[in-house]
């Protein structure tokens, strides 16, 4: 295939408007039962939460490959490449597959004639090439949402809600009630749903869908227990118990007490799937959490200074970002370069960010989406922490790393779009 197919399959897809949201689900269905309905035919996990779902569907796919299971993973957005989203046994889709299925799926689009999102296509091209490469077990995140969200046509043999919290208000709302019904829909009649819920106002609309569904509800914290141990620099303990499962010192190398709790959520859904015949023993689950990966967050590009990379975007990321940073890193000054999208809440987040971070650098990634800096620094009028503007980020890094002693920690956040930027400058150039 030439480089140019590519391309130019690429850009007709980012020419659906990445940043377009079109909540419904007849469009997608229509695509779908064109290629004979793909996503009913691999058993699923299906995955929604506000924080912590990328996380939990990369421990989930871990543990089941570590079985021995083909997996498909099915995530949103990504980082450096479009390839990332979908994922057998976690190798990014290759050019040649990706190309050819972007101008088939094209293909059927127009002769359908059917207006359709970038997500959309995504996720009808995520089922299609899953079932062609014969994986056995999928695992599906959610793209926004989960009630007329796209990956919400499948039919799981497991639900998962990570985390209910506010985000993407503008099409969810501010209601975390409101917005835990969205998620709650992922449930689906006389199903199974494991679900980390810490407010009593979220917690009783999940329980009243799940009743009205008559599916079974597990609640991390009540029905099983993950509870963290200790840690070290690259990787944290924790026990779990589920019923008849105990397991003590199992270790992830995800950094933050929270991804204790998304562990909790992936082994109890797996342990589930055992129940019903999966083969899985001690030994699988503790090699499948222990090799997990999952970059962009809490991910540590290098030492003295830290440079960490992290991608939360919302006030409870940022409170986890925090709370993870002071528990898991020792140092003296904390260097914050931080980009935001305009759609955030800028304020409420940087109120957090401003009396964590000694020094703020702000950034504007290279998106039409992007706050400019100046108004970033309108909502910090009242912080005493030195504030600069570097625009662009790999000078912000240069900026940071120049005036950051060996004992300091540089944090790259605010956005996935400020995080991808600066890894794929650091990839570039290791030497910053």
């Amino acid at each position: 295939m030439a480089v140019s197919d590519l391309q130019q399959a690429l850009d007709y897809l980012y020419g659906l408007n990445p940043g377009a949201m079109k909540l419904g689900l007849e469009n997608t269905q229509r695509l779908l039962r064109h290629f004979d309905n793909p996503h009913l035919k691999v058993p699923t996990v299906h995955i929604a939460g506000t924080n912590g779902k990328g996380s939990t569907a990369a421990l989930t796919e871990s543990i089941l490959r570590a079985s021995g299971l083909r997996t498909g993973l099915y995530t949103s957005p990504h980082l450096l490449h479009f390839s990332e989203r979908i994922q057998v046994n976690r190798s990014p889709i290759k050019d040649d597959d990706l190309a050819d299925l972007i101008f088939r799926v094209k293909q059927a689009v127009e002769d359908l004639n059917l207006p359709i999102t970038f997500f959309e296509f995504g996720t009808v091209m995520a089922f299609l090439y899953f079932l062609e490469k014969e994986t056995e077990w999928n695992i599906i995140e959610v793209g926004l949402g989960g009630r007329l969200d796209a990956t919400n046509l499948c039919q799981p043999e497991i639900s998962m809600i990570t985390s209910i919290g506010r985000d993407h208000t503008q099409y969810l709302g501010t209601d975390l009630k409101q917005i835990a019904y969205e998620k709650a829909c992922i449930i689906k009649d006389f199903g199974t749903v494991f679900a980390h819920l810490e407010n009593e106002g979220a917690l009783s609309v999940i329980k009243k869908v799940a009743s009205e569904r008559s599916a079974a509800l597990h609640l991390l914290g009540k029905d099983f227990q993950a509870q963290f141990k200790s840690l070290d620099p690259n990787l944290q303990t924790f026990d779990f118990s589920y019923g008849e499962f105990h397991f003590q010192d199992l270790q992830i190398p995800l950094m933050g007490k929270h991804q204790v709790a998304n562990a909790g959520l992936a082994l109890a859904a797996c342990l589930q799937l055992k129940r019903k015949g999966l083969f899985l023993n001690e030994k699988i689950i503790r090699q499948g959490l222990k090799n997990t990966h999952w970059e962009g967050r809490l991910e540590v590009i290098s030492t003295r200074p830290f440079v960490i990379l992290d991608c939360a975007h919302n006030p409870d990321g940022v409170r986890s970002l925090t709370h993870a940073l002071q528990e898991n890193f020792s140092f003296r000054h904390c260097i914050l370069v931080l980009g935001i999208m305009k759609d955030k809440p800028a304020e409420e987040m940087l109120n957090i960010f401003s009396e964590f971070a000694d020094r703020l650098i702000l950034v504007k990634p290279n998106q039409d989406r992007a706050m400019p800096p100046s108004q970033l620094k309108s909502h910090l009028e009242s912080c005493q922490k030195p504030i600069e503007i570097v625009e662009q980020i790999p000078y912000a890094l240069q900026t940071a790393k120049k005036t950051a002693n060996p004992d300091d920690l540089i944090c790259v956040t605010g956005s996935i779009f400020t995080v991808a930027e600066a890894k794929q400058f650091l990839a570039d150039d290791p030497s910053v």
